[in-house]
């Protein structure tokens, strides 16, 4: 395209706004976390990696025996928003809210270690979803995520640890707790961010701050 040589009109939109294709066989409903699938359709909101977080639909979106497209929803990008909440506590408050399904928000992890013991993680940002080990093996007091290296944790502390596929996770361990014996836990990151934590009602409710993860 060449540069303009006489007045164009510009089309605004509402930014905080959205208007989506909705995918094949597929019914979204009033209130739902929505995302877009990897070729662009809207969806339901899961816990999965092909897809990509779109907002809170505002209608529902009948498209049960449509093809790609054949119907859209319209839904919020931003805004603060009452969803159920997975195992939340006031401690998760301006934490990082995730998708666990359409209506529920959980946690980055979806539970810390049970048998190796003495050891809290932390998600940060560039942690990627999915399940991976968490080894511990007494002999040399390491923790290894992923298949990753081993990392000594004997002195405790905070510790980086990094998966063979690149994600990380950050390990905060208390030294006189860990296991005597070699242990092992399978480690849940959820897969999509759906916005912060703003306000924790009960382990079953929360308000969502959406803005952040559908820009």
């Amino acid at each position: 395209m060449a540069n303009l040589t006489t007045d164009r009109k510009s089309i605004r939109k509402d930014g905080t706004l959205f208007t989506h294709p909705v995918a094949a066989s597929t019914v979204i409903y009033a209130g739902a976390l929505t995302a877009v699938n990897s070729s662009g359709y809207a969806a339901p909101a899961s816990d999965s990696s092909t897809q990509a977080f779109a907002g809170k639909a505002d209608t529902r979106a009948d498209n049960s025996a449509g093809s790609n497209g054949a119907a859209t929803v319209d839904g919020h990008r931003s805004g603060v928003f009452e969803f159920n909440s997975s195992g939340m506590t006031q401690a998760d408050l301006n934490q990082d809210a995730y998708v666990v399904d359409d209506n529920t928000v959980g946690r980055g992890i979806a539970a810390q270690p049970v048998n190796v013991t003495g050891v809290v993680l932390k998600r940060i940002p560039t942690s990627r979803g999915g399940t991976r080990s968490l080894a511990y093996t007494a002999s040399g007091t390491t923790l290894a995520f992923g298949g990753g290296s081993a990392v000594n944790v004997g002195a405790g502390g905070e510790f980086t640890l990094t998966a063979t596929d690149g994600s990380q996770i950050v390990a905060t361990v208390t030294a006189g707790s860990l296991p005597v014996g070699n242990q092992t836990d399978n480690i849940q990151l959820r897969y999509m961010r759906c916005g912060k934590i703003v306000e924790v009602v009960s382990s079953a409710s929360a308000f969502v701050d959406i803005l952040t993860a559908a820009r």
